[in-house]
């Protein structure tokens, strides 16, 4: 029954546009072969005026249209428990990241090829990549920009997760929420920092960190239309301090105010204009990061930017194993010192000779 229902409608579709053909024609049959200039003129005047239109709406849907970010994250093996929970933070405040496998970076050939791989089998455009060195005493930050680069090496320092302090960092915020990203005046083009020559190089950091903690209006899952954190990135002492805020609303009628032991309590009057109190507070994860080198390509390519103020941690190791073993051996040469001077002024126990009073003879 429903074939035959098609094969009707279908014919009663084709006998309608025929008959409307035929109406056609027989109106231009008696019209004549007259002059269509008119006509042409009114069908060119509504195509001229389509085209602004058409050229707005191309333009709104340009200027609305936002390019789709979404990060790689991975660590390399060898990673303590404080780095695996700090790229755990760092996934569930970030919707728009995709979590990998930890990567071995002992295999020949290296791991750049690797990496942009990665990036392009999951549809990634940021690499956020965490390497672990010396049993996990040593971690580096690599962000890429597959496939082309750049990418920019920082080393990790000061880290603490939103575990470890959790009196601190007892935050509430929802997931999957967006965040606002703020950058001090350092990473101002218009501030004294960046204004002074040799420092171009910081743009390119905000750029790379921007496409990292800013999270796109749309396109993401599982992402909440909320605005409830603040990611603060500070420049300080060359440098890079972030910092996690939640946006805390309280109301003030709320609020009460104990006096002494008394049982009774006074609600703080309201305001006038009845907003919410607003307050910031943190929520972790806390890190630093200090640039070290900057590359052309993504993993590799000549270097932009280096950081001639940098020392690794490893040299810092040493200075301190330095500075101990020269003060063992300045305890070493005193005592050799001291020896000497006994035995010059005859004063050593093995040399002296044994006379009557000599506690040896009194108690042998």
């Amino acid at each position: 029954m429903a074939s035959v229902y098609k094969s009707i409608s279908k014919n009663k579709r084709r006998n309608a546009t025929n008959n409307s053909d035929d109406e056609d024609l027989s109106m231009d049959d008696s019209t004549g072969n007259g002059d269509n200039t008119s006509e042409s003129e009114g069908e060119d005047d509504l195509a001229a005026s389509r085209e602004p239109h058409r050229n707005k709406t191309n333009d709104t849907s340009s200027s609305r249209f936002m390019p789709k970010t979404r990060i790689l994250m991975l660590t390399s093996r060898g990673v303590t428990h404080r780095h695996r929970h700090l790229l755990a933070d760092l996934t569930a405040l970030l919707p728009h990241s995709y979590k990998e496998n930890k990567l071995d970076t002992k295999k020949n050939g290296g791991y750049n090829l690797l990496l942009n791989s990665l990036a392009d089998l999951h549809s990634c455009n940021v690499i956020f990549f965490l390497e672990a060195r010396k049993h996990g005493q040593d971690l580096y930050l690599w962000l890429s920009r597959p496939p082309n680069g750049p990418t920019i090496k920082f080393s990790v320092s000061n880290l603490h997760t939103m575990g470890e302090l959790g009196t601190g960092f007892a935050g509430n915020c929802l997931k999957g929420g967006r965040g606002v990203v703020v950058f001090d005046r350092s990473f101002d083009e218009q501030g004294p920092d960046m204004s002074k020559p040799g420092t171009e190089y910081r743009g390119l950091i905000r750029e790379m960190l921007r496409n990292v903690f800013c999270v796109p209006k749309r396109g993401v899952k599982g992402m909440k239309p909320f605005v409830d954190r603040i990611i603060g990135v500070f420049g300080v002492d060359g440098k890079i301090w972030i910092r996690v805020y939640e946006i805390r609303e309280s109301e003030r009628g709320n609020k009460k105010i104990s006096e002494g032991a008394d049982d009774d309590t006074k609600s703080q009057p309201k305001s006038k204009d009845g907003l919410p109190d607003v307050s910031l507070v943190e929520i972790g994860p806390r890190f630093v990061l200090t640039p070290i080198v900057i590359l052309e390509g993504s993993f590799g390519g000549p270097v932009i930017y280096e950081n001639k103020e940098y020392v690794s941690p490893n040299q810092v190791r040493r200075d301190i194993r330095l500075q101990k073993a020269s003060r063992y051996s300045q305890r070493k040469e005193v005592q050799s010192e001291r020896v000497v001077k006994r035995s010059t002024l005859g004063l050593d126990d093995r040399k002296r000779k044994r006379d009557a009073l000599d506690n040896r003879e009194l108690f042998a």
